[in-house]
């Protein structure tokens, strides 16, 4: 048999399967990157935002996160540094009644410094400066921007 026609009976029955493992690693690798973004955010999502959004907090350092769970260092409120804890306790996803901000996300957690439990006085925070000017609370929310698919806080 001539090596053409070899190569190319190999060929045939080789390309169904790469084309079936092609498109396996395409519709994963859409899975992975969340694809074309779903205009209805979840609430897992909403949690990456939190916890995003504490860690662009200038003041803080040595962000570590684990599920629910995040550690690291930032402001005290009185000028010094302290070791803080926040520990997501929900986060849910609403509908909001503006078409640009369709969901609003609500998250409430339980913040610790220095190992201590800060009680909001009521529906006021009482989290230092730094964190209530990126717009984060222990009763925080915050509105999904439907055009860029993100959180706004």
């Amino acid at each position: 048999m001539p090596e053409a026609v070899h190569v190319e009976r190999r060929l045939r029955s080789v390309r169904p399967r790469v084309l079936a493992a092609v498109g396996l690693t395409a519709v994963l690798a859409i899975a992975a990157c969340g694809g074309a973004q779903s205009a209805t955010p979840d609430g897992d999502g909403l949690r990456d935002a939190f916890a995003s959004q504490i860690a662009m907090v200038a003041a803080v350092s040595g962000f570590e996160r684990d599920g629910d769970e995040m550690m690291f260092s930032g402001p005290d409120g009185s000028g010094g540094e302290i070791a803080w804890r926040v520990t997501i306790d929900s986060a849910v996803v609403q509908p909001w009644e503006d078409e640009s901000l369709p969901y609003r996300g609500v998250v409430l957690s339980s913040w610790y410094a220095g190992g201590e439990l800060v009680q909001p006085a009521g529906s006021i925070s009482n989290l230092p400066s730094d964190f209530l000017d990126a717009g984060i609370a222990q009763d925080c929310w915050g509105l999904w921007d439907a055009a860029e698919r993100r959180w706004t806080w």
